[in-house]
């Protein structure tokens, strides 16, 4: 089942409703394969939020248009940068007179200076990779996900991003970015009813693992790079205890060291090798979702710049465990 969530807004919850509230419209669409869902999340009567994965093809519409709302500042932060539509926005942007902020690893820089013609880039020059994704705009508007703003990630892979109106968060987004930017390091933050870590962080993995163990019915999981063995460890030792623990990794884990105990005690899919599972996600008995831009490797949680977010959501849980699911048929587009 393919996923498409139209942009569509809400009016408000009465004030003080501390919870998130999924509204669901399902609409048939002729001659497109599957059911389209559309999903908006308010978390309360302030704050907007909008999750979507790159299956409708409708990703970087979204994205520029989030930029091209901009009128003060745009900060971008992510492993690579390639997309041409999103970086001609930036350039627009930057014409207008936008302050724009962009930071990637040094490893892929080559790829954007020869897209970019009138921006300056921040790099980083240490062996840790800056892994994170995420884009702030105005400081008031958040995005953040497991894509990097590539054509790969944007039009071709399987990823997801979250979208948040919220200066509160926006706030807690510039401190880790600030932090990257001076190599420091940082505390985890809260926000309404989510947890968000800044990597390299040995509480991030010990959070994920904790949430791990606290499963009494279901682990589901879309997985890039899976080389981790504690949380591994943490996944088989559920199912040994009853715990339907069942995921899709990419194809690139069947060369990993790994390859032979991810294939045993657990039910695991195999992505096609036609296109890249870039997914980072766990869901928790259907309450609570852990993405973000770190994979289940030992350099995602103690090495890498990254976003881990920890969301307990039933809401959230659902469509990301639907998404799941697509993936295991198939994940046909």
């Amino acid at each position: 089942m393919a996923l498409y969530r139209p942009r569509v807004r809400i009016p408000s919850s009465p004030p003080g409703r501390e919870l998130w509230l999924p509204v669901f419209f399902l609409v048939e669409v002729s001659g497109l394969k599957g059911t389209f869902i559309a999903l908006v999340l308010l978390i309360n009567a302030a704050v907007l939020s909008v999750v979507f994965f790159t299956d409708d093809g409708t990703a970087v519409e979204r994205i520029v248009e989030l930029l091209e709302s901009a009128g003060r500042e745009v900060i971008l932060v992510s492993y690579s940068l390639d997309d041409r539509e999103v970086m001609e926005s930036l350039e627009r942007l930057g014409a207008r007179g936008v302050d724009i902020k962009i930071m990637i690893d040094d490893s892929t820089v080559g790829r954007a200076l020869g897209e970019l013609t009138t921006l300056e880039m921040l790099t980083d020059s240490t062996q840790a990779l800056i892994h994170s994704k995420f884009i702030l705009v105005d400081r008031e508007r958040v995005l953040f996900g497991t894509g990097n703003f590539t054509q790969g990630s944007l039009r071709e892979d399987s990823n997801s991003f979250i979208q948040i109106d919220s200066k509160e968060l926006a706030g807690i987004f510039v401190d880790f970015y600030e932090a990257i930017i001076s190599g420091e390091s940082r505390e985890p933050k809260r926000f309404e009813n989510m947890e968000f870590y800044l990597c390299p962080s040995e509480k991030a993995k010990e959070r994920v693992i904790s949430e791990l163990m606290k499963a009494r019915h279901e682990i589901s999981f879309a997985m890039f790079a899976f080389t981790d063995p504690s949380v591994l460890s943490a996944l088989k030792f559920k199912a040994s205890r009853g715990v339907r623990v069942s995921g899709v990794l990419d194809s690139w884990n069947l060369s990993s060291p790994l390859e032979d105990f991810l294939s045993t005690g657990m039910e695991v899919i195999w992505g096609d090798a036609s296109f890249t599972i870039h997914d980072k996600t766990f869901v928790i008995d259907g309450r609570k979702v852990i993405t973000g831009s770190a994979n289940a490797t030992l350099s995602g949680w103690g090495k890498n710049r990254e976003i881990v977010a920890i969301i307990d959501s039933e809401g959230l849980s659902r469509q990301y465990r639907e998404h799941i699911e697509y993936l295991k048929g198939g994940g046909v587009r």
